[in-house]
């Protein structure tokens, strides 16, 4: 039986029958000048294996490097135990490649856990699975679930719109078998788009971070953070502020379901929240209401006494916390600020 690549630690037995594995013990044991030069020979492709199995290879003692080495002794820069790991192959790919393309190898050997790309997507959150696919086809989300554990499926399923799902199943029950070639392409693009960038995303942006404190800070805070910021990293200020989520920014939240966001806001939280609401964000949410419903909330908010801020502040916290969750469920769509009032 043919050995597989080496895509997992390997056991001292494994070297002789594993011939990738044999490269890697070479490419770990050479010395700088001739590992550069065997990189210069190298396609993109066979970098990338190769580095896959350095990262992979663990630790390999000196009677196994003696015997894989063999007729290149003479030539060996240096000998001893050799340990193959995700760093000391990063640090070795650093001295010879451009940082973009080290990262890019990287990134995808330190993708989420799993030998093969299904393996990889069966270890991932149900949730972040569930937003990706909601930027998919119908056809590919069908066959990338159909390829999944049948509970992990079950448990996306339904965190995905319920207008995408009768079609997704549909696509499922009339899916006889799946050409070799199209699975080769929905996992090549899996692999690039999806599991590199998710690995990306596990080093989170500094701007990300900053934003979500921002977030659930307290307004004068906020104000007083953001003209530093501004006055010293302009860009970073611009970034934060996209990824900021504010009260006022529910104004991007689609008409067609705004009625949804309405419907989960509790009346209390809401009455309190839009005494502070620009008219134009008040009548959107009143307008979403039946005409009785608005009429009592217009009451309520003209005889409520004034409200101490932090009080109005954390009830549109709740609801930006609610339209979030909307969001992610997939039950609400929040435009992007070039987008409202198009259409």
């Amino acid at each position: 039986m043919k050995a597989p690549e080496a895509r997992r630690a390997v056991r001292p037995a494994d070297l002789r029958s594993d011939p990738l594995a044999d490269v890697a013990v070479l490419f770990m044991a050479l010395d700088e000048n001739r590992i550069q030069v065997l990189f210069d020979k190298l396609e993109d492709h066979e970098i990338r294996r190769v580095s896959r199995a350095m990262a992979n290879l663990g630790k390999v003692d000196i009677d196994q490097v003696e015997r894989v080495i063999g007729r290149f002794r003479n030539e060996v820069g240096r000998t001893g135990t050799v340990i193959g790991t995700a760093e000391t192959t990063e640090r070795l790919l650093r001295r010879m490649l451009p940082n973009d393309k080290v990262s890019e190898i990287m990134d995808e050997i330190r993708g989420p856990e799993g030998k093969t790309m299904w393996e990889k997507l069966a270890n991932i959150s149900p949730e972040v699975l569930a937003t990706y696919l909601r930027t998919e086809l119908a056809q590919t989300s069908a066959v990338i679930l159909a390829k999944l554990p049948a509970q992990h499926a079950a448990r996306v399923l339904t965190l995905l719109p319920k207008s995408s799902i009768d079609e997704i199943v549909l696509r499922m029950v009339r899916m006889d078998s799946i050409q070799k070639g199209v699975l080769q392409d929905i996992e090549q693009t899996l692999q690039k788009e999806f599991i590199t960038n998710l690995s990306r995303s596990y080093e989170r942006d500094s701007s990300q971070i900053v934003a979500e404190i921002m977030n659930r800070a307290d307004k004068g805070l906020v104000e007083h953070l953001m003209r530093q910021i501004e006055a010293r990293e302009p860009m970073a200020a611009g970034r934060i502020k996209r990824i900021m989520f504010t009260f006022d920014d529910l104004i991007r939240v689609d008409r067609s379901t705004f009625a949804t966001l309405v419907q989960e806001c509790p009346a209390d939280k809401l009455q309190i929240a839009l005494t502070a609401a620009s008219p134009e964000l008040r009548e959107l949410f009143l307008g979403s209401m039946s005409e009785r419903a608005a009429t009592m909330m217009r009451d309520e908010i003209e005889s409520m006494p004034a409200q101490r801020r932090k009080t109005v502040e954390d009830a549109q916290a709740d609801l930006i916390i609610i339209a979030k969750r909307l969001a992610d469920e997939g039950r609400i769509f929040i435009l992007d600020e070039d987008e409202v009032g198009e259409g």
